[in-house]
């Protein structure tokens, strides 16, 4: 008996309600996936050379542009300070208060002292000054523009108003490129150009041909970036054609920074082509990805959706009867007929096959995430030399920054005469123009404090050093005391600046991964994340890397740390003299997962398939289970209760689907066998 003889006509919603609804969904989305695989994971591994080594340049030449804009702006505070000294002791003739601002300066390529708001000369020492280039002669706060001056050579112009006074100042000065050592490819010439594409400085052998490059990264004057060139157009390297590069930063300067109209730009050349040969198997990838999507979709296909289908014709009166695997369609299918459900061994649940046939999808999500994830990169050698250049730099930067506030005590001290209690303003302007103290004060002969600006000191009382110098005072406690000394005229008081960790930190954090500042006992003075201070290097690579960089041998390399592999480069905070006493170090360690490699394009493309794979696996098995394997097994149990007599409970259809055509088609053989079974009324 079916249940058709009643005329039931199916009444099922559009899509995506159908069982085929999710194949179609996520079947061709998964398809697409794998396609996509087919053609990206390839590319992806062949992207290498001359853009892997662009793009690993451009923190590189990002540090060393901060550090031109850095030398800058310490003009800009010296004069500031200077400006500030003059009050404590003005000179009401230009030539005695230019003379008392040269001293603060000593950067300056020339000096003048103009009228405000006319521009007026009143004064004038070195070099002439361009006053005519300045655009606003009535300026209130110091400005720095790029002027040319009378020989076409293109000069920083700095301005400030002379406090108490109608005048400015002007202070030409020159560009310089931040020392870094130039060791062939990558790098041929460091490059300071104007928004034109002129070169106003270089450092290195700059080749004409790289003009047009050099041209287009000037152009853009507010963010870090890289051009490659032609394939095969830059200079032969052992034996092979290399590819000419461009990377490019601005020179920012100003709170809020703003571009000065300079940028820095390394030029030089890659390698044409990047290697194949990845840590995950691309072919691998797909071949796995498309075996389990096929599986998964078959089975659902074959072992699910068919079946269901098929039990639905069969109800409806369309179709034979056949036999079933899935234990729900054919407990239905004997329900439907009216006949003892047999116990037969081979059946499956609906619930147990969806979940057997999502598995593929699952599994394979799993495996590749895994394999991917811990794949290690290979790290062509151009790559870790750049980051031993980027330690470098950041050596650099702190060696500047730590030799500018010696130099800029040195300075206050040349015009800090008389009462020490009327230093204190000119004490707070130091302060407020230079972000690299954390306090400045005035000690007497045996260490303490007379007069101060800036925080609390932390600087234990005790007699200063003798003369001029940068200090380290402890090797442990909450914070590390670092700061820079040098004697008044009087010689009886001593300047002292304490230098603030969170700058110095924030040099640090310039650079990608972790950057340490150690001094010669390794303990950690100074770092970009989180630390405590006087932390003793653990790792065996990282003071490895240190003593290395101590005694004059940098090694950068890779090495495995706490169980993550790093690029791990060290660099010296020395070339001066105030520094190389010190016998600090800079220590970089950079995950191999962040450096710009096509290997690490390949593992992330790989991540991201193993991952909508997975998503697309929890799609179907939750799509399925909801709308479809859930109502069947109710109708199957609905079934088993029909079969052992049930005739008044009915069978309402959950869903407008093909579940829900078979629940309306055992609800009719219910209402058929009810009809059959009720008792014939006598007639009387």
């Amino acid at each position: 008996m079916v249940a058709n003889k009643a005329g039931i006509e199916p009444v099922e919603s559009g899509f995506p309600g159908g069982l085929r609804a999710p194949l179609a969904v996520v079947g061709a989305a998964l398809c697409l996936l794998v396609a996509w695989c087919v053609i990206q994971l390839p590319a992806a591994a062949r992207s290498g050379g001359a853009l892997a080594v662009a793009q690993s340049q451009e923190l590189l030449v990002n540090d060393l542009a901060r550090a031109t804009a850095d030398s800058i702006g310490d003009v800009a505070g010296d004069l500031s300070t200077a400006s500030a000294l003059y009050t404590v002791h003005p000179d009401p003739t230009p030539a005695g208060t230019l003379a008392a601002i040269t001293r603060g300066t000593p950067q300056a390529l020339g000096l003048a002292l103009v009228q405000r708001g006319v521009g007026t000369l009143l004064a004038g020492t070195g070099e002439p000054v361009p006053v005519e280039s300045l655009p606003n002669k009535d300026i209130d706060r110091i400005t720095v523009a790029l002027v040319r001056d009378q020989s076409g050579a293109t000069v920083v112009l700095t301005a400030a108003p002379l406090t108490g006074t109608d005048w400015l100042i002007l202070v030409t000065t020159g560009l310089k490129i931040p020392a870094h050592t130039l060791s062939g490819q990558p790098a041929e010439a460091l490059l300071l150009t104007t928004v034109d594409g002129q070169v106003v400085k270089s450092r290195g052998a700059f080749d004409p041909k790289y003009q047009p490059m050099v041209t287009a990264a000037s152009a853009n004057s507010t963010a870090v970036g890289s051009i490659v060139g032609d394939a095969g157009k830059g200079p032969v390297v052992d034996g092979a054609r290399t590819t000419p590069i461009a990377v490019y930063a601005p020179i920012l300067t100003g709170d809020p920074a703003r571009p000065l109209g300079l940028n820095l730009v390394l030029v030089g050349s890659a390698p044409s082509q990047g290697t194949a040969q990845t840590p995950v198997e691309t072919a691998w990838v797909t071949a796995v990805l498309a075996a389990a999507v096929l599986a998964s979709l078959a089975l659902l296909g074959f072992g699910f959706v068919v079946p269901l289908r098929r039990l639905r014709a069969e109800a409806l009166g369309g179709h034979r009867r056949r036999k079933y695997r899935l234990r729900e369609a054919a407990v239905v299918s004997a329900a439907l007929r009216d006949e003892i459900l047999p116990v037969k061994r081979g059946w499956i649940s609906a619930r147990l096959f969806v979940v057997l046939a999502v598995a593929p999808l699952l599994l394979c999500s799993a495996a590749v995430g895994v394999i991917a994830g811990e794949a290690v990169p290979n790290v062509p050698d151009l790559v870790v030399q750049g980051e031993r250049g980027l330690a470098e730099v950041t050596a650099g930067a702190l060696r500047d920054q730590m030799s500018a506030s010696l130099s800029d005590l040195r300075t206050f001290a040349t015009r800090a005469t008389g009462d020490v209690a009327s230093l204190k303003p000119a004490l707070a302007n130091l302060m407020a123009q230079n972000k690299r103290y954390r306090s400045v004060y005035v000690t007497d002969a045996n260490g303490a404090v007379q007069v101060d600006a800036g925080r609390a000191p932390l600087r234990t009382i005790e007699r200063p050093p003798g003369g001029s110098g940068l200090h380290q005072q402890n090797t442990a406690g909450r914070i590390p005391v670092l700061y820079a000394s040098t004697p008044l005229p009087d010689r009886s008081h001593v300047l002292i600046g304490e230098l603030d960790v969170t700058r110095l930190s924030s040099i640090l954090r310039r650079s990608a991964g972790n950057g340490k500042l150690v001094d010669s006992g390794l303990r950690t003075l100074a770092s970009a994340d989180g630390y405590r201070a006087f932390d003793v290097l653990s790792d065996q690579a990282l003071r490895q890397s240190v003593t290395d960089a101590l005694g004059g041998v940098g090694r950068p390399g890779t090495d495995q740390i706490d169980g993550q592999w790093y690029v791990v480069a060290a660099a010296t905070v020395t070339g001066s003299p105030s520094t190389d006493p010190l016998r600090w170090t800079v220590v970089l360690e950079q995950p191999l997962t962040t450096l710009p490699l096509p290997d690490n394009v390949v593992r992330r493309y790989a991540l991201f398939a193993a991952l909508a794979v997975g998503a697309a696996g929890l799609l179907l098995l939750g799509w399925y289970h909801l709308c479809f394997v859930r109502p069947l097994r109710r109708l199957a149990a609905a079934a088993v209760n029909l079969e052992q007599g049930d005739l008044k409970t009915v069978i309402y259809p959950e869903r407008l689907n093909e579940i829900g055509t078979l629940s309306q088609c055992l609800d009719d053989a219910r209402r058929q066998r009810t009809a059959t079974t009720a008792p014939v009324p006598l007639l009387v």
